[in-house]
């Protein structure tokens, strides 16, 4: 009996009867581990216990998870009857490295390990027929991951709690995702309302009948590049009271749009936070089914760029459904960080419009399989028409104007996508139907108005927002991003508000703790250590000097902690009618504590969050003499 190990159950229905179909006439077995196996404590890292225990000498010691007991069971037992193994976890750093946990903790000495981009019978097949040992180097590089996280996680969450008093939490790449959303809130408080001036006049065509608009451009005569704005009303008044104006050019010209890229993981959960107002989580959730039902590629990806055998069959479909498709794969340039391993996000039978076993997969596979299809059709080419216009103004001097108007000549990709589904603003070019006019021509205005304006500050992030600046800055990587937005959110670090992200009185305050004290806080630390990671993964670094470089600046930088005050959060809004106690206040909402008493037998004492029916939060503490056990919240 020939034995296949697979990470998800979710793959056992698509791949159980599949081997019947690739190797007929053998006997095969298919189980999986449903995830990790193994992993480093969740809880309790003292000094001893990173030189002695959990971590001996700089170097993990595992434990075997509970959840996994059965499924390891269930493997063991397989294992005494198989004349092969067959090691098929997933085609990423995290699948090679639950395929290392299998492979030692089970001690098998002899295994095929095999990967495939998709579940299908070509793909596994070719798997099949390319087997190969451990990646030892990728191996390394998820441990050493997985290490620093824990350096960070541990020691420092205990050194903050205790200095803060409150169920904080710190992490190596959570840390400076929660940063860029406290850093973005400081630009939007300190921003400085800038009050100006505007004019825009509106002309007539003669021939269509159609209005259109012209702005002014008070740069360079009323105003320098430095400062780009009119603050003087009277002038921006005069200006809109204009009545006539001569041409000084109109030009006629193309601009191509080439489509968006297929989807790769940041990308897909920005879209599908945009168009089905999904958080991150759910997205890769459900693309995990997907991938699992085997109708889509793999999904943990950053390489934008489709395989080249898709190619036939993209086209086949574009030309039945009268699209126009390239004739060679049109590709994508990757971030710099990108890894490349695995192609785009892309359906695996193209000719399937709909896929999905419910609702919500079928949602996520269409928004996939449009944009992998858009990703290889022609531009889109719009018609853009340019006029520029004068006017005499105060003092002799010029008031210039500018009209742009456009209109789609061709619509290319746009046939079957209208724009970019990641952008959660429109980027369409303006329409204003600008007429072909004639230098020198003179033109009447309509009328005039004065535009009262006022400089607006940064936005806050969403989470599709954040996930993106995350990628643009090498923080995290395709299979982290949704678990960092998670993380930050559902610790009470950050709140989102009408889809907007906020950081929370406990996020604020554990930046204040670790701002100038530790390096993993810093944008550019964390996206060199990435970078750090990705040379042990391909054998250019060594696991023991970066951890060994990032454990003695840890201790160094948590010396500082250790010697900080102990500092009290003040609760949002103490003395309320609710019964709170003054100074401790919800580590999750910020809201007041309140302490529950019932004496007698059966009777109960904890602290509650006054929040319970403002905002549904119903964290509490345990009582511990007079005051809450901060340290043991319930509920989060």
């Amino acid at each position: 009996m020939k034995l296949m190990i697979i990470e998800a159950p979710g793959k056992l229905k698509k791949l159980g009867p599949m081997m019947k179909k690739i190797r007929p006439g053998e006997q095969w077995t298919v189980v999986a581990t449903g995830g990790h196996i193994r992993d480093l404590p969740e809880k309790g890292m003292d000094e001893t216990m990173i030189t002695t225990g959990v971590l001996k000498n700089l170097r993990p010691v595992y434990e075997m998870l509970p959840k996994s007991a059965r499924n390891v069971s269930t493997i063991r037992k397989a294992l005494k009857d198989a004349t092969e193994v067959y090691i098929a976890t997933d085609p990423d750093r995290e699948g090679e490295s639950i395929a290392w946990h299998i492979q030692q903790a089970l001690r098998i000495s002899e295994y095929k390990r095999v990967t495939f981009n998709e579940i299908t019978q070509n793909r596994v097949r070719e798997g099949l027929a390319n087997p190969r040992k451990i990646d030892g180097q990728l191996v390394a590089s998820q441990q050493c991951r997985r290490v620093l996280d824990r350096l960070v996680g541990y020691p420092v969450t205990q050194e903050l709690r205790r200095v803060m008093g409150q169920p904080t939490s710190a992490g190596r790449v959570q840390s400076p995702a929660l940063y860029l959303v406290v850093l973005r809130e400081r630009e939007i408080r300190n921003f400085k309302v800038i009050h100006h001036f505007g004019a825009e006049l509106t002309f007539r065509d003669e021939a269509s009948g159609l209005a259109w608009t012209a702005a002014w451009q008070p740069v360079p005569d009323f105003a320098s590049k430095e400062h780009p704005y009119v603050q003087d009303g009277t002038l921006a008044t005069r200006v809109a009271a204009t009545r006539a104006v001569i041409v000084e050019s109109c030009e006629d010209g193309k601009k191509r749009r080439p489509p968006p890229a297929p989807f790769i993981s940041s990308t897909l959960q920005q879209a599908a936070s945009v168009a089905l107002k999904w958080d991150p989580d759910k997205t890769m959730q459900i693309a995990q089914r997907l991938y699992e039902q085997g109708v889509i590629t793999y999904h943990r990806t950053d390489n934008p760029n489709l395989a080249d055998e898709a190619m036939p069959d993209i086209q086949a479909v574009a030309r039945r459904q009268g699209l126009d498709v390239v004739d060679e794969r049109r590709p994508f340039k990757a971030a710099d960080s990108a890894q490349e391993g695995h192609p785009a996000i892309a359906p695996t039978a193209w000719d399937d419009e709909v896929a999905g076993e419910s609702s919500d997969e079928q949602a996520l596979y269409k928004l996939i399989r449009i944009r992998a299809l858009a990703s290889q059709l022609a531009d889109a080419i719009y018609a853009v028409r340019t006029a520029k216009l004068l006017a005499k103004g105060p003092d002799q001097r010029p008031l210039r104007f500018a009209a742009t108007g456009s209109s789609v000549a061709y619509l290319g990709w746009m046939k079957l996508l209208q724009q970019d589904d990641t952008d959660e603003e429109s980027t369409d070019l303006p329409k204003n139907p600008v007429p072909a006019l004639q230098p020198k021509q003179i033109l009447n205005v309509l009328q005039g108005e004065v535009l009262n304006q006022k400089t607006k500050p940064p936005g806050r992030f969403t989470k599709a927002s954040l996930i993106k600046e995350l990628e643009r800055r090498g923080i995290g990587r395709p299979s982290t991003f949704s678990a960092i937005v998670k993380n930050i959110t559902s610790k009470g670090l950050v709140v989102e508000e009408k889809r907007k992200l906020v950081p929370g009185p406990l996020g604020e305050a554990t930046v204040a703790q670790l701002e100038g004290r530790f390096s993993f806080l810093e944008l550019a630390f964390t996206s060199t250590l990435e970078k750090d990671l990705d040379r042990i993964a391909r054998g250019e670094d060594r696991y023991g000097p970066v951890v060994a470089k990032f454990y003695e600046h840890l201790q160094s930088e948590l010396e500082s902690l250790r010697q900080a005050p102990t500092v009290a959060m003040k609760a949002r809004s103490p003395g309320s009618s609710s019964g709170a106690q003054d100074g401790y206040s919800c580590g999750k909402c910020g809201m007041p504590l309140a302490r529950r008493q019932k004496r007698g037998d059966g009777g109960y004492d904890f602290w509650g969050c006054t929040g319970f029916k403002a905002n549904n939060c119903r964290v509490s503490y345990p009582t511990v003499g007079d005051k809450p056990d901060m340290a043991k919240p319930r509920g989060m």
